[in-house]
């Protein structure tokens, strides 16, 4: 940006077709911003191009025109090194694994290629230098306050990988990768797979591969506790990944689930993340502000700038025509008892839902609450084998408080007339096809509160367990994994759930169950359940039905294992 101006240069990375081969190029142009639109007002001018030109055995061309591109693996993001010089990762354009290679044919692209390397260029004169090398599909790459250089990149059939970048050293491709061949279970060209030995090691890897793309430095006012961390975005996990780093380490990494994949990410000035998503257009992460407190509340997710990013919800519930949300209007709700894409409280004989901003579409999707009472002869008798009664609802229903408005939403829940132990919520989101076949994702957000309940201590001596009937009648461990990652979904009775009943799934073709809309990708897999194919797909349903609504829970093989053996006993 030149200074004291809305002119900025803009810089360009892209592919050029140069008669029989394809150039990777940076060009730019002056951008002027004029009443927040931006307008091209220059001449564009090349500044750097890559050596090699890309041949047609990557990029297949007929009369001159490009019938194939191959632009894949190409990298490009770059940085500004001072005002005189540009940085780029470049990817290796597929050039180690196009078209019929062998393990003793492996092409070697040359240290003075520019494909796979770590690029310095002078703006003035357009010289490169290589300053690092060894890559194959660089996603991601950041600065952070200290001046290190961050790079996340596409491994083969696994094996993503957050780099360090370092001048003058190798990091490994196409001789060692902690991925495999596509269609192998190894890369033909280490003599130990998984080692990357004798090459610069990434920080972290991922593997199974989440489709890892860009990454920003976190510096966003609104999120205090992820100053300086990582944020990582990926496609096939639908989720951003946050680093938190120490020493040029990784101390951990946190999984935030999005639901939909992340191409690109951004930082914005307002301190929101941006995301680009393939399906969803842009995304804005933000601390979602629910209810303003009268006074400083150390337990509350808002730090001294409260007043900034606080929204008064009250105004929603002064101008709500529903009773059951209008008798909130005096109500002082102070913490709640759960923070996620709602933040929950229990305020009297209801559950209350809050969020700002927020719009009809949020509250259109299938609440779940699952509640566990305090004596176990509250338990409905349907419910006493998951040990927790169950209570799903729109927000339309009649029994339920709604209210939307410009600052938020409010959705209210009457609570059961009984003492409460433990409540478990969240959302999942119909899906309408354009057939008309109905399905269910999701989760989108869930949460879990206990409550601390003197009744719960006075519980009658002879109360039976609620585990009671799993544990006399199931005495393996598929019984109680069943409960922790199943039930929230599926019931075991004849009543389908958020996915269907499971009773009799054993013997079951897949997709044919009465009275549920099973996806397409369940359906077309023409088999019957048992209990060895049930716990594949238990274990990576994503891998065993792709294009299943169902998510990956974590679940290991042996566990998916006594799962469908405790479904194969009944």
């Amino acid at each position: 940006r030149e200074q004291q101006s809305n002119r900025f240069t803009l810089f360009v990375s892209h592919h050029y077709i140069a008669e029989d081969c394809v150039e990777f190029r940076i060009s730019s142009t002056v951008l002027n911003l004029e009443r927040e639109k931006a307008k091209i007002s220059g001449d564009w001018k090349t500044v750097f191009i890559a050596e090699p030109c890309i041949q047609d055995n990557i990029f297949t061309f007929r009369d001159g025109v490009m019938i194939r591109p191959g632009a894949v693996q190409a990298g490009g993001r770059m940085l500004m090194d001072g005002a005189k010089h540009l940085l780029i990762v470049i990817g290796d354009h597929a050039w180690h694994e196009a078209g019929g290679y062998t393990e003793k044919t492996l092409p070697v692209a040359g240290p003075d290629s520019h494909l796979g390397k770590l690029v310095r260029i002078e703006l003035a004169s357009g010289r490169a230098e290589i300053l690092a090398s060894g890559f194959r599909n660089p996603q991601g790459f950041v600065r952070d306050a200290d001046g290190h250089l961050w790079q996340t990149e596409h491994g083969p059939q696994g094996g993503d990988e957050l780099n360090l970048l370092k001048p003058n050293l190798n990091y490994g491709w196409p001789h060692v990768t902690l991925g495999n061949r596509y269609g192998s279970r190894k890369w033909p060209y280490s003599a130990i797979p998984g080692r990357h030995d004798g090459f610069e090691k990434p920080i972290f890897a991922w593997i199974p591969s989440i489709a890892v793309s860009n990454l920003i430095i976190s510096e966003s006012q609104l999120f205090p506790q992820w100053q300086g961390d990582l944020l990582i975005a990926s496609l096939i996990s639908q989720s951003l990944y946050r680093v938190r780093l120490h020493e040029g380490r990784v101390m951990y990494v946190e999984q935030i689930e999005i639901g939909t994949r992340v191409r690109d990410i951004a930082q914005m000035s307002d301190g929101r993340i941006a995301l680009l998503s393939d399906h969803d257009g842009i995304l804005f992460l933000q601390r979602a502000p629910i209810y303003c407190h009268d006074e400083y509340d150390i337990e509350s997710i808002y730090s001294y700038d409260a007043d900034d990013v606080c929204t008064d919800i009250s105004g929603t519930v002064r101008e709500a025509t529903d009773p059951m949300i209008r008798s909130l209007n005096d109500a002082k709700f102070g913490s709640p008892v759960m923070r996620s894409l709602f933040n929950v409280y229990v305020h009297e004989d209801k559950l209350v839902y809050l969020r700002s901003p927020c719009s009809e579409d949020d509250i259109s999707h299938r609440f779940f609450l699952h509640i566990t009472p305090a004596n176990t002869e509250d338990l409905s008798q349907e419910h006493t084998l998951h040990g927790f009664n169950v209570y799903d609802f729109n927000s339309s229903e009649d029994h339920v408080g709604k209210a939307v408005n410009g600052n938020g939403c409010v959705v209210a829940f009457p609570l059961p007339d009984y003492a409460v132990h433990h409540i478990y919520t969240g959302q999942v989101i119909r899906e309408e096809s354009p057939s008309g076949e109905i399905s269910w994702r999701g989760p989108i957000w869930e949460g879990s509160h206990t409550f601390n309940n003197p009744d719960l201590a006075a519980a009658p001596e002879t109360a039976e367990s609620p585990y009671a009937q799993l544990d006399e009648n199931n005495e393996h461990p598929g019984t109680t994994l069943f409960v922790a990652h199943c039930a929230v979904c599926h019931n075991l009775a004849a009543e389908h759930n958020v996915g269907p009943h499971l009773n009799g799934v054993i013997g079951r073709r897949a997709g044919d169950v009465a009275g549920f809309n099973a996806s397409a990708a369940l359906s077309a897999l023409d088999i019957v359940w048992t209990k060895e194919n049930l716990a594949e797909f238990i274990a990576n349903p994503t891998q065993f039905a792709p294009g299943t609504t169902m998510t990956d829970k974590g679940i290991t093989a042996e566990e998916a294992r006594h799962i469908a053996e405790f479904r194969s006993s009944e």
